[in-house]
């Protein structure tokens, strides 16, 4: 009987810290994004445009979006950075124009993501891409994304269940470059939340939390007959 009830404290002890480090380790409820390669429209509805830029020709410029009122958007780069304006719509390169391997992208206002992005990849020599995308629930890397030489890139990134997108970067593999980038447009621009976790997730930190405190009642206890004895 000493054994066993030495084995339930043990196991008592043990498990809710084991609830509570899964509890924990959970992410936000349904957690998920979508990146299409195409341009699947219907969900974007600013344009990015080359207008009121600051910092041109370096490696942090910020432009315009068509919005009303107008947004802000910051680009960046391990190279300096400069644009120009395509049918409205910004097309962003390097300045030396040579390629680079290298951009991302975010709302000037650290308040402000959004839930969709199209963009176009015009490319030079890169066959893979890394694209990682960071929201208020996590950060997310689809790696080794083809990338054609042969023109247009376009893709559609969409937050699945609500998660809000606050940048974007795209890195060539390989030693390879990208000629520009081109078209971006944003959609459910707005502010930043922080992520709720999931009813189990819930469930997972009471149950871990109400442990903790049966393991807290029984030392107590314990401590209290020794004392007695």
């Amino acid at each position: 009987m000493v054994r066993f009830n030495s084995f339930l404290a043990t196991a008592a002890a043990l498990i809710p810290g084991a609830l509570l480090a899964t509890a924990l380790s959970c992410t936000a409820a349904n957690a998920s994004l979508v990146l299409t390669s195409s341009n699947v429209g219907g969900v974007t509805d600013q344009n990015v445009l080359f207008q009121n830029v600051v910092g041109d020709n370096t490696m942090s410029l910020t432009a315009d979006t068509n919005s009303s009122p107008r947004n802000r958007i910051t680009f960046t780069s391990n190279e300096n950075l400069t644009g120009t304006t395509s049918s409205g719509q910004a097309k962003i390169f390097d300045t030396a124009a040579d390629g680079f391997n290298l951009l991302g992208w975010h709302m000037a206002n650290p308040s402000l993501g959004f839930t969709a992005n199209v963009f176009n990849i015009i490319d030079a020599t890169a066959t893979l891409a890394n694209i990682t995308v960071v929201t208020n629930d996590q950060t997310e890397t689809f790696h080794n994304v083809a990338i054609s030489t042969h023109g247009d890139n376009f893709f559609t990134l969409q937050s699945g269940s609500g998660e809000i997108i606050e940048s974007v970067s795209i890195a060539a593999l390989n030693g390879g470059l990208f000629d520009e980038v081109r078209q971006e447009r944003l959609g459910g621009v707005g502010p930043v939340t922080t992520a709720v976790p999931e009813p189990s997730t819930w469930a997972m930190l009471l149950l871990g939390f109400a442990g903790v405190g049966f393991v807290a009642y029984r030392r107590k206890t314990q401590g209290t007959a020794l004392r007695l004895v």
